[in-house]
């Protein structure tokens, strides 16, 4: 087994105390990070905010650009190697994931998992790929103000867990309902809370006083949900 950081949403000032407690986990004083953005097409403004970041939290960074570069498979297994921490970018989730397939990257972050090679991470999108499945709005599109939510399957399932990021956001209560048709426990993860796996062992963090987050599960047709606990960090 090993380590993962699975934050669910917030902006990257209110998630930096995620992030410190991700370099903590490499027990490096300046650890390499890996950007992978993938799920935002590469997006030349957010990683250039992602290496501002990681720069002042004294990393040294580097960025995997699936959609915006051609890799030779020793090229993206370079990259991988030399990363203490990979970060996985939010945005688009489902054509993440086939994009990641497309380069075995999907296979090779399980290796590096299982390995425990590096601390996985990553917001939004990039915390969604670790579990089972997620509740996405990838095939949605923005009507009168309100988001259609789907499933994006087929994730990595490290965790064999329904996840939702941003629950604290509009719209993300329908999570609630469509869980009833996995036959798995979820996990609503309000913004600035993070999911941590530490070699076997599991604990939620936060980076607000008030964040909050539930397991959910239907038994017998009934939804039960209850608060996790935070750790302190």
């Amino acid at each position: 087994m090993g380590r993962i950081v699975a934050i669910a949403g917030g902006d990257l000032s209110s998630t930096r105390e995620l992030n410190a407690y991700t370099i903590k986990l490499t027990n490096k004083a300046n650890p390499n990070v890996l950007f992978v953005g993938t799920a935002s097409h590469d997006a030349e403004g957010y990683i250039k905010v992602i290496t501002k970041e990681f720069d002042l939290l004294k990393c040294e960074i580097k960025s995997l650009c699936l959609c915006s570069k051609s890799y030779e498979a020793k090229e993206i297994d370079s990259l991988l190697s030399w990363a203490d921490i990979i970060y996985v970018g939010g945005g688009d989730t489902i054509f993440m994931m086939q994009v990641w397939r497309q380069n075995g990257l999907d296979k090779k972050l399980k290796r590096i998992y299982e390995k425990d090679l590096a601390v996985l991470t990553g917001i939004s999108a990039g915390a969604i790929c670790w579990f089972n499945c997620g509740h996405s709005d990838s095939e949605s599109f923005e009507k009168e103000g309100n988001w259609n939510y789907c499933w994006a399957n087929e994730m990595l399932d490290i965790f064999h867990i329904a996840f939702c990021p941003h629950y604290n956001e509009d719209g993300r209560n329908s999570f609630d309902e469509m869980l009833a048709e996995k036959n798995m426990m979820g996990l609503a993860m309000e913004n600035n809370t993070a999911f941590v796996e530490n070699n076997g062992k599991q604990c939620f963090i936060r980076s607000v006083s008030d964040a909050k987050a539930y397991s959910i599960q239907y038994v017998n047709g009934i939804l039960e949900k209850n608060e996790v606990e935070f750790a302190n960090i």
